[in-house]
């Protein structure tokens, strides 16, 4: 197999589409890249620690990354989950810095949410807002929910799937791509009120 060839097959007509994903992401939320600790600077950390707290600072900024490429590269589904996976980080952050430890058990990012006591935590009423509109396109894609409930939907994209127009004849669908712009979104004012440089 040519790679080369191949990449180019694949990819390269898709080079327009991933700049204008970027400019998208720039105009709704940090679009990743270099700057995102000083646009995050709550979340600058140690690296030589074996401090979970740390751990968790680190591991939220690089998903935040990996969420915005997603985005940025039209896999949209992908920029759902990881994004929410971002999310439910973020929350279990803010709570072990109040309280120490979560209690036992598996926190998802909905238990987080409903759950968790967050009083005399910087997590308020607007962030959980924010998170619980994350809960039910994420759970959605890591759940198969759209498949089971909607199957024609689920096929064609999702009920706000994005469409580009490329000519009369020609167009792209995209999946999930107005439920991952949602979720971006969601996430990113939760990060910047939480580790932003006003926080």
């Amino acid at each position: 197999m040519d790679s080369n060839k191949e990449f180019e097959e694949r990819f390269s007509w898709r080079k327009d589409r991933w700049i204008e994903n970027l400019s998208e992401l720039a105009d709704h939320a940090q679009e990743g890249g270099a700057s995102v600790l000083n646009r995050l600077p709550g979340l600058r950390g140690e690296l030589a620690t074996d401090d979970p707290i740390e751990a968790l600072r680190w591991s939220i900024l690089m998903l935040w990354l990996e969420a915005t490429e997603c985005y940025i590269l039209g896999q949209f589904q992908s920029a759902i989950l990881v994004a929410g996976s971002v999310l439910e980080r973020a929350l279990k952050l803010e709570y072990r810095l109040t309280n120490g430890k979560l209690p036992k058990g598996v926190w998802t990012l909905g238990r987080c949410v409903r759950e968790l006591n967050w009083e005399g935590t910087k997590v308020r009423a607007a962030i959980l807002a924010d998170a619980e509109a994350c809960i039910e396109p994420r759970n959605s894609r890591a759940h198969a929910l759209l498949e089971d409930e909607e199957p024609q939907l689920s096929i064609i994209g999702g009920p706000n799937r994005g469409i580009q127009v490329l000519s009369e004849t020609r167009y792209t669908v995209e999946p999930f791509r107005g439920d991952a712009l949602a979720v971006i979104e969601h996430v990113w004012r939760v990060l910047d009120s939480l580790y932003g440089p006003a926080a």
